[in-house]
């Protein structure tokens, strides 16, 4: 346990990026006495010494308030025994549980917490993404787009939201029931800690997953909550996880958008389903558009042109289903 309490620790030292933490580890390793001896140093050292041990460039700032080594080993050991009650495993950069896809970008989890099955993202993955405030023809798309993934042996990534995201692993469960066969093909991605699924009402889904061979994963360790700035790291393993996302519906702004940047940023293909320019998207996306413009700053102008159009103009295709998806990813 006390292994697991050391990569715990490594992991919640948010002001280390993911390439400093394994440079950390290694080092902490060479100080001998084990896992406990590591422990024993984080418990008293400095943010100095943590900074010596882990920057391979001395000069990159250390964007930090507050160093306690101290609270940092309590809550690494409240955690390591959430693993143990919720059966939740950890898998670290480099290792074989490690998803492949993950080690292509520049940001990268240090490590990864899961519950069910990691190997269903180790095959082909499509991540399906939209708006919380998705209109029934979008939600139908969702979850029919999916099926139809699922079915074709996909695994549908996903952040297992209200809306566009539940209605994609929906699908993909209704595809496994279905059918019978294997296993359920989704991958539910969470903004806090596996032992607490956020949003509550969908904790019979992830159980779902969870039990028919799916997989519900976190960079935050059991216990963090899922606070609204982890949302955007949350997206990033969303695009990364697969060479493709698909944008259901999305009104200017939202998040999904940001999953989009992600995944053009990681040189993934992007494509937008043709719900996001139904009569309904449209409604709801006029109406997001008129309180971004009576808002003011940078961050409601960048809002505002972060719409799916901008992205189909720069030649983003727009698909109509699983198929047309399919050809254009040459899958078919």
């Amino acid at each position: 346990m006390q292994c697991e309490t050391l990569l715990i620790a490594i992991c919640a030292i948010d002001f280390l990026n993911a390439f400093e933490k394994l440079r950390l580890l290694k080092a902490l390793k060479n100080l001998g006495g084990g896992a406990e001896g590591a422990l024993s140093f984080l418990e008293s050292a400095t943010l100095g010494q943590i900074a010596a041990l882990a920057r391979r460039d001395p000069m990159r700032p250390l964007l930090v308030k507050r160093w306690s080594g101290g609270e940092l080993l309590r809550l690494a050991q409240v955690s390591a025994r959430a693993c143990q009650s919720f059966g939740i495993e950890l898998a670290l950069y480099g290792k074989k549980n490690y998803p492949p896809p993950l080690m292509q970008i520049c940001d990268p989890p240090f490590a990864l917490f899961y519950r069910g099955n990691m190997a269903a993202v180790f095959g082909k993955n499509v991540s399906v993404v939209g708006t919380r405030r998705i209109t029934p023809d979008g939600k139908m798309a969702a979850r029919d787009f999916a099926w139809q993934a699922a079915a074709a042996g996909f695994c549908v990534v996903s952040g297992l939201a209200i809306g566009a995201d539940g209605s994609a692993h929906q699908g993909a469960l209704d595809a496994f029931f279905d059918q019978k066969t294997g296993s359920c093909k989704t991958a539910a991605v969470l903004a806090g800690g596996v032992d607490n699924v956020f949003p509550a009402c969908h904790k019979k889904m992830a159980a779902q997953i969870i039990q028919n061979g799916g997989v519900v994963l976190s960079e935050c360790a059991p216990g963090i909550p899922a606070e609204k700035w982890r949302f955007v790291s949350r997206n990033r393993i969303i695009a990364a996880l697969s060479p493709a996302t698909v944008v259901i519906q999305a009104p200017p702004g939202s998040g999904a958008m940001l999953t989009a940047d992600f995944a053009l940023g990681y040189n993934r293909e992007l494509f937008f389903h043709e719900s996001c320019f139904s009569q309904g998207a449209r409604v709801l996306s006029n109406l997001v558009f008129k309180n971004l413009q009576a808002q003011t700053g940078a961050a409601a102008a960048r809002k505002i042109e972060a719409s799916p159009q901008k992205y189909v103009d720069s030649g983003a295709p727009v698909i109509r289903n699983f198929e047309e998806f399919a050809a254009l990813l040459g899958e078919a």
